[in-house]
């Protein structure tokens, strides 16, 4: 099975075909979307389109893991990380395909 990937042209190409504005309209649309969920998440808020996603912060806890390389254990210290979860409208989507 091939398949394509949407990057940000295409997608505001998609847009502008579908709502009849430019594509420049729509550039400046996508830039004011992305730099407000990053200005969101930045100040620790979370961010939830309704069906579609959430994405959040959150506190990966401190944990064990094995270095190979120097055959040992380590430790992997608590960090801060982006979680991004898939709502109802990309999960059905997602089954729709049959989990592929």
């Amino acid at each position: 099975i091939m398949r394509c990937v949407m990057n940000r042209n295409d997608l505001i190409a998609d847009i502008a075909v579908r709502t009849g504005k430019t594509k420049k309209d729509i550039s400046e649309v996508v830039a004011a979307y992305e730099d407000s969920i990053v200005a969101a998440v930045s100040r620790g808020d979370s961010v939830s389109l309704h069906k579609f996603m959430k994405i959040e912060r959150k506190m990966k806890n401190r944990h064990s893991a094995y270095d190979f390389k120097n055959k040992q254990p380590i430790v992997i210290p608590e960090q801060e990380c982006i979680e991004i979860r898939p709502g109802t409208a990309l999960t059905d989507c997602y089954d729709r395909m049959g989990g592929q």
